[in-house]
């Protein structure tokens, strides 16, 4: 509205800079200008205007993304997240299973290798121990290292997950109380800009009503011969006359303010419940978000129940009354066995390591379409917006043409947006009316 009141005093101004048109006979009294004074019901015109239709579902499709898209209600974890997390852990769960299989069978497989050299070097003799014991010690040791060190990992990307979800709690609220606040901004305005159109029309029809009597006194007024009596008996019929106006204003005026209070607190008390309202719907969504969260962390790195490979009693026994040579042998056997098989374990658990790496990159990538949803929201409302501005300053600028065109050929100079004028005030809506609806035609 600030837009079309100066779009409009802008071409006041440039019409008072001009001579005054020629004033048929029949028009109004002349303004104090120099000629008529016209004016347009703005409000009306934008509405008539074809092209207003779109404008109103700009609006529409604003709103619902500031209180929907904005709000994270859209942005909430869907089924379709919640099957991803549980075929992401399916995944996990196989591939643990799948490296201790393989690392058990490994292990057997070593244990039965190392048994059969010892007892070829042993040829028949006797020893006592265990062919993996040491090293299935020793996995596990690294094992239950390794877990820990996930599991401490895991709790740091957690604590910095529920950090940046109470952050983006707090934009979506405050975006979403600014939504609400701006809605009930425009409910306002819109009923403001209705009561005061209806005030300047009363003032005019006022204005239009009394337009005879008041001239008939001005005339007596002006004439010399009038006595004081006479003189003083007119001033006072004009100053009823306006003071019957004024107060048919300024009760209506009172009217239409108590009017505005009433939905001035009604609109607040709305705006303050769905605010309430959205942030308890955040908030709770926040909270199912974090225990998800938890639960699928404490899952995937949940300290294993028993050792990672099991360790078994196998190989032949050792005589400790061997010669030296033949105990430096089986030794060296033993340590060989023991290399191959750490460096054979060592690279499946790289394996599952990877796994799980590529495991956890993709649940962070499924938990992170919430951030993306939320800022292609952001940037499609921006986008409306440019679109609206840019289609009602075209609406605003056609109807200024058009206001333009009849009121030249009225033979009018001055054009108001609304305003209370003179009592030869020409209302030029209907004359503009029709030719903005022919625009499109």
């Amino acid at each position: 509205m600030r837009r079309v009141l100066a779009a409009f005093a802008v071409a006041a101004l440039a019409a008072c800079a001009k001579p005054a048109a020629t004033v048929a006979p029949t028009s109004p009294a002349p303004a104090a200008s120099g000629g008529p004074v016209g004016y347009v019901r703005m409000e009306e015109l934008v509405k008539r205007h074809p092209l207003y239709g779109q404008l109103a579902e700009y609006d529409a499709s604003i709103d619902a993304l500031n209180l929907t898209a904005t709000i994270p209600a859209a942005a909430a974890s869907g089924p379709e997240l919640a099957r991803g997390e549980k075929q992401l852990n399916v995944e996990l769960d196989d591939a643990r299973k799948r490296t201790e299989k393989i690392l058990h069978e490994k292990q057997d497989e070593y244990a039965k290798r190392e048994s059969a050299a010892i007892s070829a070097a042993l040829a028949g003799g006797s020893a006592a121990g265990r062919s993996t014991t040491q090293i299935a010690t020793q996995m596990n040791a690294t094992a239950n290292n390794q877990y820990a060190s996930a599991a401490k990992a895991a709790q740091n990307d957690f604590n910095a997950y529920r950090a940046a979800l109470v952050l983006q709690d707090r934009s979506a609220i405050d975006a979403a109380t600014r939504a609400l606040q701006a809605r009930a901004e425009r409910t306002y305005n819109a009923k403001r800009d209705e009561l005061q159109s209806k005030e300047s029309q009363l003032a005019l029809d006022l204005a239009g009503k009394d337009a005879g009597e008041r001239l008939s006194v001005k005339t007596r007024l002006s004439n010399l011969s009038l006595d004081d009596a006479a003189r003083e008996e007119s001033k006072a019929q004009l100053a009823a006359i306006q003071r019957r106006e004024a107060d048919a204003i300024g009760a209506m005026r009172n009217k239409d303010q108590a009017t505005l209070a009433v939905l001035q607190t009604q609109l607040r008390a709305g705006v303050e419940r769905d605010a309430r309202k959205a942030a308890s719907d955040i908030q709770t969504r926040s909270i199912a978000k974090l225990k998800a969260r938890e639960t699928t962390v404490r899952a995937q790195f949940a300290a294993p129940s028993g050792p990672v490979i099991a360790q078994t009693q196998s190989g032949p026994a050792v005589n400790p009354n061997l010669p030296p040579n033949l105990r430096a042998k089986i030794t060296a056997l033993h340590s060989d066995y023991q290399k191959k098989f750490e460096t054979d374990a060592k690279s499946t658990i790289d394996d599952f390591n990877r796994t799980k790496s590529d495991l956890t990159r993709r649940f962070e990538a499924l938990h992170g379409i919430d951030a993306r949803a939320q800022d292609g929201a952001r940037k499609q409302i921006a986008s409306l917006q440019k679109k609206r501005d840019d289609l009602y300053g075209q609406i605003i600028a056609q109807i200024d043409r058009e206001v333009r065109v009849v009121a030249h050929n009225r033979g009018i100079s001055v054009v108001l947006n609304s305003i209370v004028g003179s009592a030869s005030g020409v209302d030029l809506t209907a004359d503009a009316q029709k030719d903005i609806e022919s625009l499109h035609e």
